[in-house]
């Protein structure tokens, strides 16, 4: 029988302060795909191809003429 048991290392603080930079720099770059990716879900729910009115919006109506527009 062991009775002192086994001691593990400790750990190198330099090692330490680098592992814990590059896990905060992992996080903030999953932060800004997850907000990008966002962004990109709310522009394809906005902004699209839906259909307009051809009577009520600026550029509609009797066959898209407008004697105003040049």
């Amino acid at each position: 029988m062991c009775i002192g048991g086994s001691k593990t290392p400790r750990e190198d603080p330099a090692v330490k302060a680098q592992r814990e930079e590059a896990t905060a720099k992992e996080q903030t770059e999953r932060k800004e795909l997850k907000q990008e990716a966002l962004s990109q879900k709310v522009a394809g729910i906005r902004g699209g191809a839906g259909r307009r009115s051809l009577i009520s919006s600026s550029g509609g109506g009797m066959g898209y003429y407008n004697e105003y527009k040049s």
